[in-house]
This record gives C-alpha cells, structure tokens and sequence, in this order.
C-alpha cells in the first residue's frame, strides 16, 4: 500500500475526472420497397414484470447508491468551482441536506458513521449495532480484506418496525486523503477546524476504512 500522499494535481484530477458511458443511436439500412409494404407483424406484449425476490434490500441499496452519488456529484462541482476547501462546506452543510432527502424519497434511515476516535463530527459516532458492525469491519481490514468489500446485511433478530439493516464500508480513496490523509493542507486544516473543532478524522491513508454507510428500511407500515 503506498503510504505517501499523493501530489495535489493527481488527487484532484482522480477526484474531478468523470466516466461518461455513451452511445448513440445506431443507424438502420432503409427498408426496401417490399419490405417496407409487407404485412405488418404482431407486436408481441412486453415481458411482465418479476417482483423482486428481496424488495427490502433492492430499496437499501437503491438509497444508498442514491447518496453516494448525489454526495459524491455534490462534492466534485463544489471542488471545480471552488477549490478543496469547498468539499468542507459540502461534508457540512450540503452532506445532511441530501441524507434528509434521500431518506425521505426513499423511506428509510440512512447515516454515516466512525470508530470512536476517528470522527469528524460528533454525531456520527458509531455506538450499538453500528459500532459492533464497524468494528468488525475494521478487523477484517487489519486483517487483509478490502474496506470497500466490507458488507453486512441483516434481516434477523430486529428490533420491532425494522425490517432489514445493511452497512457498508467507506474505503479511503485517493481524493479523501485531501481532507482525512496524514498531510492536510494548512488552508484545508484551517477549515475543518473553524467546523469541527474536535476533529478527529485525519491520518488515513488510502484503502484505510474511513466509516460506514448505514440503512434501515422500516418494516411494512412503520414509520421511517
């Protein structure tokens, strides 16, 4: 694992670089004039439908990736606009407003979390269930395995009106270490520290685990 941070100019081009998948339409032959006068063919109905076998999941990872990558676009327009400074306002300010309407739109608690420790904000301290998780997490990455793989998804043994609760592991990537490496910028540092004044959140290399992303999806007919 390479243990030194990485220059600016690579972090923020690994950070602001996006994949666009694309392709255009693709462009037919003209139909000869028989074919173009042949008898038209039944159209077939669409397929139906197959419910999913595991709907409480599907919406878990559905709301998770929705706040990933509404956190994740957030961040990266912020960083373009105004440099790494502004990903401090974003974790801030911006980070809870698109959890609020992630959960909202779909119906489910959803939160980040950190090892007592090594938080940034205080209120995502891991306690409970989520500590327990977490630290299991951080055993199997002393341990070798990948932060990122780190998954947990339980359905059994709830409490009443929770009906299924997944974590997964935030992996240290190259463009965190701006903002949580062992080298943060004074300007930076200056920032987290005007907002977190008991920060506790720097000192990771990449492939540390970070945190974790919870999601509770609430039983049928329970409150989210």
């Amino acid at each position: 694992m390479n243990r030194h941070r990485p220059p600016l100019a690579t972090v923020l081009a690994s950070m602001l670089a996006l994949i666009v998948l694309g392709c255009s339409p693709a462009m037919h032959e003209a139909q000869s004039h028989d074919a173009a006068h042949a008898p038209a063919r039944p159209i077939a109905p669409p397929p139906a439908q197959v419910a999913s076998a595991d709907p409480d999941l599907d919406r878990a990872k559905a709301a998770a990736k929705d706040f990933h990558q509404r956190l994740r676009g957030t961040l990266r327009d912020a960083m373009q606009e105004s440099g790494p400074v502004a990903a401090v306002d974003v974790c801030n300010v911006e980070a809870p407003r698109i959890a609020e309407a992630v959960m909202a739109e779909h119906g489910v608690r959803l939160g980040r979390v950190a090892l007592p420790g090594r938080n940034r904000n205080p209120a995502q301290v891991a306690a409970d269930w989520k500590l327990a998780t977490l630290e299991a997490f951080q055993q199997a990455v002393d341990g070798g395995a990948a932060a990122a793989e780190q998954v947990s998804i339980v359905r059994d043994a709830l409490p009443d009106g929770v009906a299924l609760r997944m974590m997964r592991g935030i992996a240290t990537e190259p463009g965190c270490v701006l903002c949580h490496g062992k080298n943060v910028a004074e300007p930076i540092r200056d920032a987290i520290r005007a907002r977190y004044p008991d920060d506790h959140a720097t000192g990771f290399d990449v492939g540390d685990l970070r945190g974790a992303l919870w999601v509770e999806v609430p039983a049928a007919g329970a409150a989210p």
